[in-house]
């Protein structure tokens, strides 16, 4: 559960929920959300995948195509990102909803640029990320959420998908870009 990808939905639905008293600015930013990270991205998987002629019977079965495919999904996710940040921009969405998608963005185009001739860890980039974003909005969550890095770092070490300096790479950046962003925002 520990999935950037999963919880970056998660995060933005919540700060959309708790920083708007509106009911439609809301409930427009949330479809925003789950159309451009979950629908149009399931629905590019599961054409692929039929294009190639397998099927998506379970959820492992995306997870899997997701695995095997990072730079299509991650392609996938910067075009569908950017003109949400655009549009949610333009519906004068919070401030914290927009920083959040706009450091997620960065740290996925910085990373993409770098994966040529380093891998950088996009996992712990990522929720490093939401962990920072978290911590600005709701101060005290973030002692209670700053304890899945060590944990994501064990596990991918564990895993070997990704070495030491690798996974401090992708915490550095998360670091160095939710700060500019924050700053740029005018919330830091």
């Amino acid at each position: 559960m520990t999935n950037p990808c999963f919880l970056s939905v998660v995060v933005l639905v919540l700060i959309a929920c708790l920083s708007s008293v509106e009911l439609w600015p809301t409930v427009s930013h949330i479809a925003l959300i789950v159309l451009a990270l979950v629908l149009l991205p399931i629905t590019y998987v599961v054409v692929r995948m039929a294009r190639r002629g397998t099927r998506a019977e379970r959820l492992g079965d995306l997870v899997n195509f997701l695995k095997e495919n990072p730079k299509d999904v991650g392609a996938l996710g910067m075009i569908l990102g950017l003109p949400s940040v655009l549009i949610l921009f333009a519906l004068d969405a919070p401030k914290f909803l927009l920083a959040t998608l706009t450091s997620l963005l960065a740290c996925s185009l910085i990373i993409a640029l770098l994966r040529g001739f380093y891998r950088v860890s996009y996992h712990l980039a990522g929720v490093t990320c939401l962990i920072i974003m978290v911590a600005q909005i709701w101060g005290q969550a973030f002692f209670a959420t700053a304890a899945v890095i060590p944990a994501i770092i064990w596990a991918r070490y564990l895993l070997r998908e990704h070495s030491l300096s690798q996974m401090l790479a992708g915490l550095v950046l998360a670091v160095v870009v939710c700060i500019v962003t924050l700053y740029s925002y005018g919330l830091w």
